[in-house]
């Protein structure tokens, strides 16, 4: 791979692809404010698909290179190593921000061989140590990552808890810096929708990758529940691997028809500003939720799984329904109860947006990445 070297580099972020959700989304939404202070982003990608988001990225004069990596076999870990030092000599920026976790240490390995002076990795999960098969595998990676890491970023209290109780990596080395969105805009969208809505059944929505680190069939079951209590219809936001899955266990449990697969959007807020109530199905390993952080800055009810980063996010369950892991029935109560009396839930979801805005806002978390990597 080669990348031109005439325009400015300050900070070199590494994704996998450009895939409309997580990081990729949260890189984009740090790029905006990095320009508007001053600081020359770039976007390195490890893989060419999926590329939803390089529209995004050129239209806000981010330039966005591609490595050759192939998806497949041992010999990729050098790929990824030799590919981040190739964009690094050219580009020369000041630090290196490796959205991948695990996989970081290579990222770093590659800035590190090229002279760069600041590394970074953002840990968005929680360390999934109770898969004890692969976990040995994970684990070797972040320790070979101790040797070119100078900062592990945690994006909440509870993943940097994981990190710290299960990785030998020194306090000093990892800060938190929580993911953002932009609380303004998702709260003004999300109203604007909210008044033209028209009467219809009790809805409820999640908004996640359709992926196995997300507790997706809990949700569905307790959807199934709540249909045999109130009209009710579940919306789920996002793509993934288990789609054709997830579509098969609505039907056997019969509410086929009002499990409506939404697929990966661009108009989150608007479709919050349509719920009634919103759901985040989540397992132990969860790291935020930056889908919970917009249901919160959109106004609408939270029932999370009483998970570690949920209870962070939430604090402790004052700002929305906490159920237990995997506990279909609990959902569907919580579910039940605002649908039975949604402006007794007012004051709660006021101070949950509250606390969006103070907390999770994108130029804070901006600010705090800037900060970790020497860029402020």
């Amino acid at each position: 791979m080669t990348a031109p070297s005439t325009d400015r580099c300050d900070v070199l972020v590494v994704l996998t692809a450009l895939r409309a959700e997580g990081t990729p989304v949260m890189t984009r939404d740090l790029c905006v404010q990095w320009k508007a202070a001053g600081i020359a982003p770039w976007v390195l990608t490890l893989f060419d698909e999926p590329d939803d988001l390089h529209p995004e990225f050129a239209a806000l004069g981010v330039p966005v290179v591609r490595a050759r990596v192939p998806r497949t076999g041992r010999h990729r870990y050098w790929a990824i190593a030799r590919e981040v030092a190739g964009a690094a000599r050219a580009l020369r920026p000041r630090a290196v921000l490796s959205m991948p976790f695990g996989w970081h240490a290579f990222v770093l390995a590659g800035a590190r061989w090229a002279g760069v002076p600041v590394t970074a990795a953002h840990v968005g999960n929680y360390p999934p140590h109770w898969h004890r098969g692969a976990f040995w595998k994970f684990k070797a990676e972040v320790l070979l990552g101790r040797l070119v890491t100078d900062r592990l970023v945690c994006c909440s209290e509870y993943v940097r808890g994981g990190v710290l109780r299960h990785f030998p990596v020194p306090e000093r080395a990892t800060a938190v810096v929580y993911n953002g969105c932009d609380v303004a805009a998702v709260e003004a969208r999300a109203a604007r929708e909210r008044a033209r809505r028209a009467a219809g059944p009790f809805r409820v929505g999640m908004v996640a990758t359709l992926e196995v680190h997300k507790d997706h069939p809990t949700l569905i079951e307790a959807h199934a529940r709540l249909r045999a209590c109130l009209p009710a219809e579940l919306w789920l936001i996002g793509n993934g691997s288990r789609r054709a899955e997830l579509q098969a266990l609505a039907a056997r449990l019969g509410v086929g028809t009002s499990v409506a697969f939404l697929g990966t959007r661009r108009d989150v807020p608007e479709l919050l500003g349509q719920l009634d109530a919103f759901a985040f199905s989540a397992k132990p390993d969860e790291g935020l939720g930056i889908a919970l952080v917009e249901a919160m800055a959109a106004r609408v009810p939270i029932v999370a799984t009483d998970v570690g980063a949920c209870r962070e996010v939430l604090d402790g369950g004052a700002l929305g329904a906490l159920v237990p892991y995997g506990d279909a029935a609990a959902m569907a109560a919580a579910l039940e109860r605002i649908a039975v009396a949604p402006g007794a839930f007012g004051p709660v979801v006021a101070r949950a947006a509250d606390r969006a805005r103070d907390v999770f806002s994108k130029e804070a978390m901006a600010r705090g990445y800037a900060a970790q990597l020497g860029l402020g």
